[in-house]
């Protein structure tokens, strides 16, 4: 599978961003590919699902600090923001996300500047990640989910991308301070979810539905991780 981008179309892969940032996110994207691929034999699968054009918010479970490179470098022809927590962006680390145009958000409450530079991004066509569960998953297993997402799908309704990533718990756990160098991850794309079919659910129906999508790519991601590492599934 080709590791670079389908198209250098940058105006349909980012809408509105000059070329050295879409460049720069490009090189930075084939690093985290190359060590991924190197050190945890990263498999990407069913990214023909990405959608090529449009705003796309995608969300995925949380196992570990590997997730943003693997779901970044799994949809890497349409470039993404990624709201992280903000105890993340110190010195030099913080300039280096937000040159890849990551932004920092409040674990408690979350941040209203942070929602609305996501509600920007995705108003300009362009792709957003967020993780609903708030925080890496303590045993790799799917949480609940956190009503944050809510307003960017009543705002914007942009298409849902519900994205399963295994193995980069085993890699790099929680409470770890450093990962693994060597393992196994998946990373695979769901079925797109209309985000204007999503904004007429009331918010406990949403958040149902979106974690329900996640989950069932997430355990499809389980089955095939499994099942290279030869253990039964």
């Amino acid at each position: 599978m080709r590791a670079l981008p389908n198209s250098f179309d940058f105006d349909r892969r980012v809408p509105g961003r000059g070329f050295i940032r879409v460049a720069w996110w490009d090189f930075c994207a084939f690093l985290c590919w190359s060590w991924l691929k190197i050190c945890f034999r990263l498999r990407r699968l069913k990214r023909e699902r990405v959608p090529k054009t449009g705003a796309i918010l995608v969300i995925s479970n949380h196992q570990s600090f590997l997730d943003p490179m693997v779901n970044g470098v799994t949809v890497w022809d349409r470039q993404f923001t990624a709201m992280a927590r903000d105890s993340l962006f110190v010195w030099p680390f913080g300039w280096i996300l937000r040159s890849v145009s990551a932004r920092p958000i409040r674990r408690e409450g979350g941040d209203l500047e942070a929602m609305k530079t996501a509600i920007s991004e995705l108003q300009a066509g362009r792709v957003v990640i967020m993780y609903p569960e708030g925080t890496r998953s303590p045993d790799g297993s799917l949480q609940e989910f956190k009503r944050g997402v809510l307003l960017l799908i009543r705002r914007c309704k942009p298409t849902v991308l519900p994205m399963g990533v295994e193995g980069s718990f085993a890699a790099w756990p929680k409470g770890r301070r450093f990962p693994k160098l060597r393992g196994r991850v998946v990373c695979l794309c769901g079925e797109p979810m209309s985000g204007e079919e999503l904004a007429k659910l009331d918010g406990d129906q949403a958040l149902a539905a979106m974690r329900a999508a996640v989950n069932v790519v997430h355990q499809e991601a389980i089955v095939e991780h499994r099942r290279w590492c030869g253990e039964s599934a």
